[in-house]
């Protein structure tokens, strides 16, 4: 079958243009096109839609040379191919520079097949050449999955707005970085062919909320970022941010479900003197930071002072990473009390970061950040084997205190963690320590955040004889029916309505109430937060089973907890207070 070939013929001897069409059907093309001999007519034919133009090298008034600066000047990517009856080789070699295919004697026809296929192929093979480079140079600058601009064009687009701010102080302009609260939640029910489809959809609603002039791109992960150029006042970027989160907020519909986001977006304008692109985005990531710490869903305004607590935050960062490598992190351990016998029963271990120029740093302080960089599963991993190393050396030197125990604290991420079993095992069989000498506490916001997750671990831990208490409790959402269905041993109650027992009528109620709560459902209780002798009266008489607090001992390194092991302390006696009114 011939292939089909759009030719424009340049001929003034209709002969010799038929013989070309002629060697060209041999060649098993199926030409089809006019001949013409003059340059209005060449330009009216001239078509970008053209497969190949050959051409005699002298015509009347015109020739080769300006026919092929004609297609040039136009712009258009078509082989053209001199079929002349005499042409000199200083002349041919001139043409092939002004962009010639090729040139031929119209006495070697023959060669005209093999020269139009070979000139056809170059041009296939330029243009994939082409598309390749123009694929490679998209991808280069745009997200993969959403075909967004990507951080490098983002910032380049930047870049150009910051200069032509510093030449021109009038103009105007902000950029708005914004995160997806939740989208690790869909990322990890839904799966990643799902949240792809999600980021989609957000770009899309994004895009449609701004102008054409302005710039949405992708950063990676759940990040955005918004270029508003060209603004007449900087005034106007709150009205786009609150546009936006309410675009965010409408149900996004994945695999037949409503999934629902909220967005935390941090915001820096160009009334903030800038340098450089990255300055920019640097000082909205602050804002951003702000945002998320407020309880998100919200936008945030820079100001300078975020820009300090970002650099803080970075040496912070920096910081804990060397310290985890330094062994820099310590335990300390505060006694828990059994309230019937006055005696320790256990202590739960508290960490603590012997910062080489600050000193003794609290978790506090770096917990939080330590929980986002992913660094607590290596910290919690070491500070369970130190808890349980140090619980097997004092069982063995204070034979008569036993069993003592010891409570370690998990935070959201580790509970998460999918090797936490693993790690508490391998833990326990390093030390020696039994299972149940070992106590995990878990806040009850976490337990709560993922009820699935806490039902299938919590019943796990019990399985292996290792008992878990949740932390603060009575100052999260917690529900009866979370106590009476999930194998919860201890209620820890929280610090504050210990302290406010004396005060308010209503905290000892709330004491009175958990302590019962606790008892009705086989669990044991600690009361957190003992500081003063009264307390301890109150909570005994309220037969409250543990306490933990100053009025026993701050938290001591372990030299000190050894030393209170060794002296036998006893705080009270066996009998019991009478129930206050």
């Amino acid at each position: 079958m011939s292939a089909p070939l759009h030719v424009l013929i340049l001929e003034d001897c209709a002969l010799d243009a038929e013989l070309m069409l002629d060697h060209l059907r041999d060649a098993g093309f199926d030409p089809q096109g006019p001949v013409v001999d003059t340059e209005p007519a060449y330009l009216a034919h001239l078509d970008p839609g053209l497969d190949l133009v050959l051409s005699d090298f002298s015509l009347p008034q015109f020739d080769a040379r300006r026919a092929l600066r004609l297609l040039k000047e136009r712009g258009f990517d078509i082989p053209f191919i001199i079929v002349s009856g005499h042409i000199g080789e200083d002349v041919a070699v001139q043409c092939m520079k002004d962009g010639a295919s090729d040139y031929l004697l119209k006495d070697r026809l023959a060669r005209l097949g093999p020269a139009v296929a070979q000139a056809l192929e170059r041009k296939r093979l330029l243009k994939e050449k082409l598309q390749a480079e123009e694929r490679l140079l998209h991808e280069a600058f745009h997200d993969t999955v959403t075909g967004l601009p990507n951080r490098a064009l983002f910032l380049e687009r930047l870049g150009h707005v910051v200069l032509r701010g510093k030449r021109d102080t009038t103009y105007a302009f902000s950029v708005l970085f914004l995160d997806l609260d939740g989208f690790e939640v869909v990322n990890d029910s839904l799966g990643h062919a799902a949240s792809d489809s999600l980021l989609v959809e957000v770009g899309q609603r994004l895009a449609g909320h701004v102008r054409a002039s302005d710039t949405v791109a992708r950063l990676g992960g759940s990040e955005f970022v918004v270029l508003l150029d060209n603004l007449k006042t900087v005034n106007n970027t709150a009205h786009v941010a609150a546009r936006i989160q309410h675009a965010l907020a409408k149900p996004f519909t994945l695999d037949g479900r409503d999934v629902f986001l909220t967005a935390s977006i941090g915001i820096t304008s160009s009334t903030t003197s800038y340098a450089q692109a990255d300055e920019v985005l640097r000082d909205a990531g602050a804002a951003l930071c702000r945002a998320k710490g407020l309880g998100k869903a919200c936008f945030v305004m820079f100001d300078t002072a975020m820009h300090t607590h970002a650099m803080a935050r970075l040496q912070l960062e920096a910081a804990l990473h060397r310290a985890l490598e330094r062994q820099e992190f310590l335990l300390f351990y505060q006694p828990i009390v059994s309230l019937e016998t006055g005696r320790i029963a256990g202590f739960e271990a508290l960490l603590r970061w012997a910062h080489p120029e600050r000193g003794l740093v609290g978790p506090d302080e770096f917990i939080p950040a330590a929980e986002e960089l992913g660094l607590i599963i290596p910290i919690g991993e070491w500070a369970l084997r130190e808890g349980c190393r140090q619980l097997h050396a004092w069982q063995r030197e204070f034979v008569d205190l036993r069993p003592l125990t010891m409570s370690v604290n998990l935070s959201g991420r580790q509970f998460a963690h999918s090797a936490l079993l693993s790690v508490i095992e391998r833990a326990l069989t390093d030390s020696g320590v039994e299972a149940s000498s070992l106590k995990l506490e878990i806040t009850e916001s976490v337990m709560m955040e993922n009820t699935d997750l806490a039902t299938t671990l919590l019943l796990d831990l019990k399985a292996r004889h290792i008992e878990t208490c949740m932390d603060d409790f009575g100052t999260g959402y917690s529900s009866l029916s979370f106590l009476q269905h999930y194998s919860v041993d201890t209620l820890k109650i929280d610090q504050s309505f210990i302290r406010s027992m004396g005060v308010r009528k209503e905290s000892l109620e709330i004491v009175r109430t958990i302590v019962s709560l606790a008892h009705n459902l086989g669990k044991q209780v600690i009361a957190e937060g003992v500081e003063s002798e009264e307390q301890l009266t109150v909570l005994r008489s309220l037969r409250c089973a543990y306490g933990q607090g100053y009025f026993f001992s701050k938290p001591v390194n372990g030299t000190a907890a050894g030393m209170l092991l060794a002296s036998r302390r006893q705080w009270c006696g066996h009998e019991l207070a009478r129930e206050p009114g």
